[in-house]
């Protein structure tokens, strides 16, 4: 498995630790580019421990001291083509803003990756802000041939 840089480890999080994921979203938006925003909102402890655990969600933490400096979500998207059972969605990902260019970001992605060697999956994507294409590229992501659309319902 691999080893962070000195100064904080990474580990993958469930239902007892929805402490840890209610005090994230309190703070989430200083893991944003702009932590000026607001943060994303409230989540209670409830709703916390049924997201974490969803058989389709994966969760890791990066801490240091105590304090959660990086956090990556993943979703299991099952297959019904032959080949790999599942592929990962990387939904949302982040370095808090006071401890960028420190390794976190790819101990989490070097995470993510082990996870799915041991499990058989063979494939992630991302749908990457603009902003963080680089970093994804430089962790050896690549552009598919499709686009990504939304469609929101009001």
């Amino acid at each position: 498995m691999p080893v962070p840089p000195a100064g904080f480890a990474v580990r993958r999080i469930g239902p007892a630790d929805a402490g840890a994921l209610v005090a994230l979203a309190a703070t989430d938006n200083l893991f944003d580019e702009d932590p000026g925003t607001a943060p994303s909102g409230t989540i209670t402890p409830d709703g916390a421990r049924h997201f974490l655990a969803d058989p389709s969600v994966r969760f890791w933490l990066a801490e240091a001291g105590g304090q959660t400096v990086g956090f990556l979500h993943c979703c299991i998207q099952r297959r019904r083509t032959p080949g790999p059972w599942a592929e990962l969605l990387l939904m949302e990902m982040g370095t808090h803003a006071e401890w960028r260019r420190r390794g976190i970001g790819r101990a989490l992605i070097a995470e993510m990756e082990a996870w799915m060697r041991r499990n058989g999956v063979a494939e992630v994507w991302v749908p990457a802000n603009t902003y963080a294409v680089g970093f994804y590229r430089k962790c050896g992501f690549a552009k598919d041939e499709g686009e990504i659309l939304v469609k929101e319902l009001h």
